[in-house]
């Protein structure tokens, strides 16, 4: 400011003027200093704002062709997916066809297996048989226990035949039928040299299928069949190897068919599975799926023709309830007793 004064004003004529225009003089340059700065200043903001703002053009650019190919992609993969989607759709309603056909066909071959008229027809004609009216009136009759068994030899001598020992009913005898034993059962059992146990081995064990569920649901097939067929008592009582009656098994259940004039007749079973699980009762009447077996049950030997069917599997159901579901279809007289008449120790399939 200074040297621009010195270049307007020489010296003298700057010391003659008064001081207050001296000071008006200053305060105008001072003023016009300070706009010439803020509009150097600016200039370089505007400067920088209009570099900012290129940049911004330029990525918005960029954006709009990314935008652009995103759009693209989003419709091609859009299209990909509509075009599983309808795939997927279309496999479905393949798949239900399929399904339904193969319900029909289970349905057929299960008519077939069961063989439900048949089963009917017997049934009514050997209700007029005298091995049947032995059996609806002898109040102290022989019960067979039969027992399938495949080198279960410890808890066989351990359980499950101890449990029929003890039987507060004692006219009975026992049917063990091993399923192809390659164990020393057969030398415990003429260790035992009890006369009411009778223990046969088949040459074989049966042909099953490699799928441990479905070899689950038949196994021990022929020699629960076989074990009926030697059955001498006007009852059979079947048993697993590795459950145990309760010791009033027998009487309870007998004395509540000849009380009732029941053919067949079942209680409760209480199911202990491996820890952590709780033991449970499994039981209900009229019996269905899941709350039914056998071990818990006693039926008439006269009813031996309905024998365990090895293709149970084929439709997709264990053996013993394919037993009492096809005597309950057939027309059998079921009794029921609502109490625990056994214990089981299920152990499901096993590769």
């Amino acid at each position: 400011m200074y040297e621009l004064l010195k270049r307007i004003f020489p010296k003298r004529l700057w010391q003659r003027l008064p001081e207050r225009h001296r000071n008006a003089i200053r305060s105008r340059l001072n003023h016009r200093a300070l706009v010439l700065r803020a509009v150097e200043s600016n200039t370089s903001d505007l400067q920088m704002l209009r570099e900012q703002l290129s940049r911004v053009e330029t990525l918005t650019q960029d954006l709009n062709v990314m935008n652009a190919r995103l759009v693209e992609s989003n419709t091609s993969d859009l299209q990909m997916l509509s075009e599983r989607v309808s795939r997927v759709e279309t496999v479905t309603q393949d798949l239900n066809v399929m399904n339904a056909r193969l319900l029909e066909l289970r349905q057929i071959v299960g008519a077939q297996l069961d063989r439900i008229p048949e089963l009917r027809q017997q049934l009514l004609s050997v209700r007029n048989t005298e091995e049947y009216l032995r059996a609806a009136q002898e109040p102290e009759p022989l019960v067979s226990v039969r027992i399938a068994t495949y080198n279960h030899r410890q808890l066989l001598f351990e359980r499950a035949l101890p449990s029929v020992f003890q039987q507060t009913h004692t006219n009975f005898e026992i049917i063990v039928v091993g399923d192809g034993c390659d164990d020393d059962t057969a030398e415990r059992f003429r260790d035992l040299g009890d006369p009411r146990v009778r223990f046969v081995n088949l040459p074989h064990r049966g042909v099953y299928p490699e799928t441990p569920k479905q070899r689950w649901m038949v196994a021990g097939t022929p020699a629960m069949n076989l074990g009926a067929q030697m059955a001498r008592g006007q009852w059979i009582a079947p048993l697993d190897d590795d459950d145990e009656f309760a010791p009033n098994h027998i009487e309870l259940l007998l004395a509540t068919a000849l009380q009732g004039q029941y053919e067949m007749v079942y209680g409760k079973l209480r199911a202990v599975h491996p820890p952590p699980a709780e033991p449970k009762e499994v039981g209900v009447y009229p019996p269905i799926h899941g709350e039914f077996g056998f071990q818990g049950a006693m039926y008439m030997s006269a009813l031996r023709f309905f024998e365990y069917e090895p293709r149970a599997w084929t439709l997709d159901e264990p053996g013993d309830w394919n037993l009492g579901r096809r005597m309950l279809e057939a027309g059998v007289r079921i009794g029921w007793v609502p109490q625990v008449v056994t214990t089981i120790f299920p152990a499901g399939p096993t590769p």
